[in-house]
């Protein structure tokens, strides 16, 4: 990386502002500028909703405080969407889903809008742990037709999946979304024998791919899509990808796809809580909402970001209740930074732009921001901060302490996460 090396003179001509926007407030100012972000609010892109996954941890949250759980995830952190899990173990008579309804009544208590998506799970936190592959089915449903996954019994498949429908319609239940497969190699006759073989679809969207990778979607994209109504990916890969490519990576199944894109298992800020984790956490998602993914299901909520309890993990239920709470009602908007390490992520709204910024190095950096577009802001502003020493540290941002309406500096510690919410005018 460069350090590029900013001389704040002050001049009308060394900051390049129109006459409405040349209000000189710092002169004589001289520091070193690690990174440049630029916000647009000029470009408006997708709306980004985020949703909550329960799949491996559906027992431990029905059988702890379920109502709290709940309303951690769906009243304050409002997200639109539970992850559900669909075991291929069980059959749907089995009192084993009696947990999945509780925990779906909770749900709706705390959001009646929410939506469930149903995937086929790799285990349950019982008896059927750590089920990949072809592990998760049951025996009786292998070894009937070679030319199936697994050699599957698609039609004992769908069969089941069908129950399973059922069996939430008949606890007043609808399904809003339903994935037959994860991270499986499915291709597209088994998506189809699935699909064509169900009766209790009905206007159930269709949700697929859901690959381990990031790089096997865009491989498998042009051919499953047609069959979908949604385009899913993990992004467990991201070990491959240069980070300098994570966006223009996922650009490339956006682009692609004529579906929404879902990044339908997002990780990588692990089970314990600290710093550390919500921006690993942030800088595995900011690449995808850069590229235009819809939707952020954040894996194992429950017991990642609420515990069973009722209890919530600081940093993370903090740092991405903020991310999701600020950016509803808002679309993405253009923004970008010059330091791979300095990530960003914008959006707009009711003349309110927020911008998110995670600094994911392991060093201090000074970051001038830029807003464009024919917009500025004389205003005050809040801004939060997220350190090894500060939650949600709230502060006001003056126009005394800024280079001009358009410009300013802020200073990031390593491993920080810094969020400001500018007025707009133009």
């Amino acid at each position: 990386m460069s350090v590029l090396t900013a001389s704040l003179m002050m001049s009308c001509s060394s900051l390049e502002l129109s006459s409405a926007e040349d209000d000189e407030v710092t002169p004589h100012v001289s520091v070193t500028v690690d990174a440049s972000i630029s916000i647009d609010p000029s470009q408006t892109y997708q709306e980004v909703l985020y949703g909550a996954d329960a799949k491996l941890t559906m027992k431990g949250w029905a059988d702890g405080n379920v109502q709290q759980v709940a309303n951690r995830m769906f009243s304050e952190m409002n997200l639109n969407l539970l992850r559900i899990p669909v075991y291929a173990m069980r059959e749907a008579t089995d009192p084993f889903y009696d947990k999945l309804i509780t925990i779906m009544d909770a749900s709706k208590t705390a959001n009646p809008n929410v939506k469930f998506f149903a995937s086929v799970a790799n285990g349950d936190g019982d008896q059927n742990n750590n089920l990949h592959g072809a592990d998760k089915f049951p025996s009786s449903m292998k070894g009937c037709c070679s030319y199936n996954i697994y050699s599957l019994n698609l039609t004992a498949y769908a069969k089941r999946l069908d129950d399973f429908i059922q069996m939430l319609t008949d606890n007043n239940h609808q399904l809003d979304y339903f994935g037959p497969f994860n991270e499986d190699p499915a291709g597209i006759s088994d998506y189809q024998k699935v699909f064509n073989q169900m009766n209790n679809l009905g206007t159930t969207k269709k949700v697929g791919i859901e690959t381990w990778g990031l790089q096997t979607a865009i491989t498998v994209q042009a051919d499953l899509e047609p069959l979908l109504d949604i385009t899913g990916s993990h992004f467990y890969d991201d070990g491959s990808i240069p980070k300098s490519q994570w966006i223009s990576t996922w650009g490339n199944l956006v682009s692609a796809s004529s579906n929404p894109v879902w990044y339908s298992e997002a990780t990588r800020y692990k089970t314990g809580d600290n710093i550390n984790n919500l921006i690993d956490g942030l800088a595995n998602i900011f690449p995808a909402i850069q590229a235009g993914a819809d939707q952020i299901i954040f894996y194992q909520t429950t017991n990642r970001f609420v515990y069973f309890n009722g209890g919530i993990q600081p940093y993370k239920f903090s740092g991405f209740k903020h991310l999701v709470n600020t950016s509803e009602n808002k679309l993405k908007i253009g923004s970008s930074s010059s330091d791979e390490d300095v990530m960003v992520v914008s959006f707009a709204g009711q003349d309110i732009a927020q911008s998110h910024i995670i600094n994911s190095s392991n060093v201090t950096k000074t970051i001038e921001i830029n807003i464009g577009g024919g917009y500025y802001s004389n205003a005050d502003f809040d801004e939060k901060t997220w350190d090894a020493n500060n939650i949600e540290l709230l502060t006001t941002n003056t126009m005394s302490q800024r280079i001009s309406s358009t410009k300013w500096l802020v200073t990031l510690a390593p491993y920080s996460y810094y969020s400001v919410s500018v007025p707009l005018m133009n």
